[in-house]
C-alpha cells in the first residue's frame, strides 16, 4: 500500500472516530503518531506522498505590505528554505502558497507551525501550515 493512501486511510479513520469538528492539530498528531508506528513496523515507502521535512503554508487575508515579509523572516529565523511560492491579490484579498523544505529547522513541526500562527493574528492574516504528506493525503481527492 502507498504511503499516501494508509495516511489518507489513517486520517480518515481518526475524522470518523473523533468527528468532523475535531481539531486539526490534535488529527494531524494522531495520524503522524499512528504513521510512525505503522512505518516503523515495515509498510513500504513511496516518493508520491509527499515529504514529511517539508511543510505547506497558506496565507489568506485582506492585502497590506509586510505579509511575505513576515511569513518569510519566521522561516529564515527557523533555517527553513522556501522550496516555491505563489502569492497572488484579487480585489484587494491576498493568497500566499509557500511550500518550505524544514529539514534543518531550529524547532519542532508544532512550534514552528504555532509561530506562523501567531505571526498571522499580529499581520492580520489567518496562516495555516502543515507537512506535505499529511496535507497531501488529507485533501486527496
Amino acid at each position: 500500500m502507498a504511503n499516501e493512501d494508509l495516511i489518507y486511510r489513517i486520517t480518515r479513520a481518526v475524522y470518523d472516530r473523533l468527528g468532523a469538528g475535531a481539531d486539526e492539530q490534535t488529527v494531524e498528531q494522531l495520524v503522524t503518531d499512528i504513521y510512525r508506528e505503522v512505518k516503523s513496523s515495515g509498510a513500504p515507502a513511496s516518493a508520491a506522498e509527499g515529504s514529511s521535512s517539508r511543510m505547506i503554508i497558506s496565507v489568506f487575508g485582506m492585502d497590506h505590505p509586510g505579509i511575505v515579509a513576515g511569513v518569510s523572516q519566521i522561516l529564515a529565523e527557523a533555517s527553513c528554505s522556501i522550496v516555491d511560492i505563489n502569492q497572488t491579490v484579487v480585489q484587494g484579498k491576498f493568497a500566499m502558497v509557500i511550500i518550505a523544505e524544514t529539514s534543518r529547522a531550529r524547532e519542532s513541526t508544532a512550534e514552528l507551525k504555532d509561530r506562523l500562527r501567531r505571526a498571522g493574528e499580529q499581520l492580520g492574516v489567518r496562516i495555516y501550515a502543515q507537512r506535505e504528506d499529511l496535507f497531501n493525503a488529507m485533501h486527496r481527492v
